[in-house]
């Protein structure tokens, strides 16, 4: 289990007098006076001391009715934090820390690559296949010819049974029908046809 760091200041000189003026105090705890003697004799200015001991000081200064606040007296003392260490992890867990994040990368993997076709992989030429894929683009191309074609007749064709025999209207009509069968048809053709 990790070692708790406790924090501690580095003593100013207000600390410090603080911590002597304590040693005089009557309401104040035995075990208290002990440590802060303890302290004021093994530490000078810049040394660290715990959080709790300014703290608890603090506290019986407000009981016993001096004005003393914690801000001023903490004021231009720096905080130090011991870095905590921590025990070396169990080779158990560690192997299972490891094999786990294999099989994120791995599923990581799978999920980039899941739409790459799998056909693909290891694919010799075949002159069947080709023929397939041959037929099947000639099929889509004369449907789509044969499509725009008729689409221009039936413009041009309306127009002539509607209005009577007017070239440049039954042109215009088949060119524009034609024309909006050629994208639909080719928005179509671009989506659904395989590759």
């Amino acid at each position: 289990m990790a070692e708790v760091s406790i924090p501690e200041l580095i003593i100013t000189p207000k600390i410090k007098k603080t911590l002597e003026n304590v040693k005089y105090l009557e309401n104040i705890d035995g075990d208290l006076k002990k440590r802060c003697k303890v302290v004021l004799e093994q530490t000078v200015t810049g040394d660290a001391i715990p959080v709790e001991l300014t703290r608890n000081v603090y506290r019986h200064l407000k009981r016993n009715g001096k004005n003393v606040y914690l801000h001023e007296l903490v004021e231009g003392a720096d905080l130090l934090n011991k870095p905590v260490v921590l025990p070396p992890r169990d080779p158990e867990l560690e192997a299972r820390v490891q094999r786990l994040k294999i099989e994120a990368e791995n599923k990581e993997y799978r999920r980039m690559t899941q739409n790459v076709d799998p056909n693909r992989k290891n694919e010799k030429f075949s002159f069947q296949s080709e023929v397939k894929s041959m037929n099947r683009q000639l099929t889509s191309v004369i449907n789509f010819l044969i499509t725009v074609v008729a689409g221009f007749a039936f413009g041009y064709k309306i127009i002539e049974y509607t209005y009577g025999k007017t070239f440049p209207m039954q042109m215009l009509a088949g060119l524009t029908v034609g024309t909006v069968i050629f994208f639909v048809d080719l928005y179509f053709m671009v989506k659904y046809t395989p590759i």
